[in-house]
């Protein structure tokens, strides 16, 4: 494990912290958009799922936890919005003070992301069924 100077740690922590913002936001848009059945929806969900994998990278590079492999059991299946809600609540702990381990914390953030792009995939498939 690398030292940082206090004020690269600073840096990263801002970082974090706006990646989080920037991914609550899009989760709770992609939440709105999937309750409605948006038509954009998957590219709503896309873009959710990445500002996550963002802040799961940004909290692996913070805290060095390059030795975490987080196992995410699939949930193929499962409708979209139940993923997306479920993504929401996973951030939302994260968000509220990591009240946990910080692994565990980021096992949270990288399984919020890999249910979005289950539900990603799931819209891309609905919608390409409809066209074909």
């Amino acid at each position: 494990m690398s030292k940082r100077s206090p004020v690269e740690e600073e840096f990263l922590e801002s970082k974090l912290e706006k990646s989080l913002e920037d991914a609550w936001s899009k989760v709770n848009i992609a939440f709105d958009k999937t309750s409605k059945s948006s038509a954009d929806v998957a590219m709503v969900i896309w873009f959710a799922a990445e500002a996550l994998e963002y802040s799961s990278l940004l909290f692996n590079l913070t805290y060095s936890l390059e030795d975490v492999r987080p196992t995410v059991k699939p949930r193929k299946g499962e409708a979209a919005l139940v993923l997306v809600k479920d993504s929401m609540e996973l951030l939302k702990q994260v968000r509220e003070g990591r009240r946990w381990s910080v692994p565990d914390a980021y096992v949270n953030l990288r399984t919020a992301a890999d249910y979005l792009k289950v539900a990603h995939l799931d819209q891309v498939k609905k919608s390409t069924k409809k066209r074909g």
